[in-house]
């Protein structure tokens, strides 16, 4: 079960766990005035797009969430104090909290689920704070919770969904009343603390593809599409219809065996950064939705430093950085075909046309300075067990890596000193040391310094080769008001409303 695990969580970042996704054969109701009806496309995975997570999207909570510059922000904790030298968190809970089975959410039923989240295997894996923890306790409305030693970094491992494996009832503002492989029926929570949600049923439909998932919404089956590619939209805007960007917190990666011989040299890694055009393909793939990659820290996070170079896009400089590490461009290719300086397979996962479209450019761009790689697609299944088992030369990997410098530490920790997802053999003993100070210290001024140098260690050795950020859309119809108050439009779908006649008019 643990090689299943982690080969699973390569995939998209942190568990990826395939489901059999077929048209619904036997749809939920239709649309009503208080009823959404959700398609979710090509969901070929539990983590963004597959039924799972939508469902924990909408029942489950956590103790605290991101915010969009990668900071925690309070959720069912109101607030929080470090004591005791930074090795004591306290958090004082949202009074009137109820569990979907009638529980308040404090005392001993918090510390119960907040320990089963906590102790998780993948979310331990995923947020190495949750390790430093000793103990959970609680104190009237407050959780107590004291750690082995300073871990800074603990309130944003927070943001772990509190769904308790052996009793899942969580605090969301819907619980689950029907599912199967394909469909789900959730109805509101009557007693949510925030308030009872004005859309008293949502049922969930899994799509084959985009296609048949537009054409449902557009013949009025459908108020939402969930999760549009930007090469999509196309297909689902029109007048009735909205379509919302929402900023995703993965970039496209081709990550490379440097465990491989021909990887090793930072020079060779540093080659192939400088060979890809970023802009081009996020304008031509992308359709504009996207930007372009650095490295592996998020943008957006609040201490990245703008002022460290990105790469440029220059072919001739990685020519010449190849050359310096040895791999000269021959004149004649000893199989008869084009001359190459270095050739290598890249796996990619069947059927993940985005992703296919992007490894592609790449490939056009290396081949342009004299690499030849070539692709080996195979199912998702088998591409997350051969990368898991380390059985690649590169990978192309739609990749988590943000808000926070967390999700870097989870790929590009040192695979000798740790046993967690850097399959990939990189190590560089100056970005452990800086990933040390973003995990203990609670300064501002340190944290913006040690990202800072280790955004700069990240563009001299390179762990792989980072394309482009991306971002996906919802589309909307537009008889509902949707707040505009979070990042993803489908976190507030409990607070939606019916837009009247004369503003649908208007829209229109």
């Amino acid at each position: 079960m643990k090689r299943r695990r982690i080969a699973a969580s390569i995939s998209c970042g942190v568990s990826f766990l395939l489901l059999t996704c077929g048209d619904a054969p036997t749809p939920p109701p239709s649309p009503s005035d208080t009823n959404i009806v959700v398609g979710i496309p090509e969901a070929k995975t539990d983590l963004e797009n597959g039924l799972d997570q939508f469902l924990r999207l909408l029942t489950f909570e956590s103790l605290t969430n991101n915010g969009a510059d990668g900071r925690p922000v309070p959720r069912l904790a109101e607030r929080w104090e470090w004591e005791n030298e930074n090795t004591r968190l306290r958090l004082f809970l949202r009074p009137n909290v109820i569990l979907h089975d009638g529980r308040p959410f404090k005392g001993d039923t918090a510390v119960a689920v907040v320990r089963s989240a906590i102790t998780n295997r993948t979310n331990v894996t995923n947020f190495p704070a949750l390790a430093d923890v000793a103990t959970v306790s609680a104190e009237g409305d407050e959780l107590v919770f004291d750690l082995s030693h300073p871990s800074a970094t603990l309130p944003e491992a927070l943001t772990v969904p509190l769904d308790k494996a052996e009793s899942p009832v969580g605090t969301g503002p819907y619980r689950v009343i029907e599912q199967t492989d394909t469909t789900a029926t959730l109805e509101a929570f009557d007693r949510y603390y925030q308030g009872k949600p004005t859309i008293n049923r949502v049922g969930v439909r899994i799509f084959n593809t985009l296609r048949s998932a537009s054409a449902s919404l557009l013949r009025g089956e459908l108020d939402v599409v969930y999760d549009v590619p930007a090469d999509g939209v196309e297909f689902v805007r029109n007048d009735d219809i909205d379509v919302i960007s929402v900023p995703r917190w993965y970039q496209h990666v081709l990550t490379l065996n440097v465990s491989d011989g021909r990887f090793k040299s930072p020079l060779v890694r540093r080659a192939f950064n400088l060979a890809v055009d970023r802009a081009a393909i996020v304008k031509k793939v992308l359709r504009g939705a996207g930007e372009p990659s650095g490295g592996p820290i998020y943008p957006r996070y609040w201490a990245f430093d703008p002022d460290v170079p990105n790469y440029a896009f220059d072919p001739i400089t990685a020519a010449a950085l190849l050359d310096s590490a040895g791999y000269r461009m021959p004149k004649l290719a000893r199989d008869g075909g084009a001359p190459a300086r270095l050739r290598f397979t890249c796996l990619l996962p069947k059927d993940f046309t985005v992703w296919e479209r992007v490894a592609l450019e790449v490939q056009k761009d290396l081949f342009n300075i004299g690499i030849d790689m070539q692709f080996k697609v195979v199912p998702m299944e088998e591409f997350g067990t051969l990368v898991s088992e380390k059985k690649f030369e590169a990978a192309f990997i739609d990749i988590i890596s943000g808000p926070t410098p967390t999700r870097t530490y989870m790929w590009w920790r040192s695979a000798k000193a740790f046993k967690g997802r850097n399959v990939f053999g990189y190590e560089n003993q100056d970005a452990e040391r800086e990933f040390g100070i973003l995990l203990r210290s609670t300064n501002d001024a340190a944290i913006r310094s040690s990202t800072s140098r280790l955004q700069r260690i990240f563009h001299d050795d390179p762990p792989a080769l980072f394309v482009a950020w991306d971002a996906r859309a919802r589309a909307i119809n537009r008889r509902f008001v949707v707040p505009g108050d979070s990042r993803d439009p489908m976190w507030t779908l409990w607070k939606w409303t019916i837009a009247s006649p004369r503003r649908i008019a208007l829209d229109k």
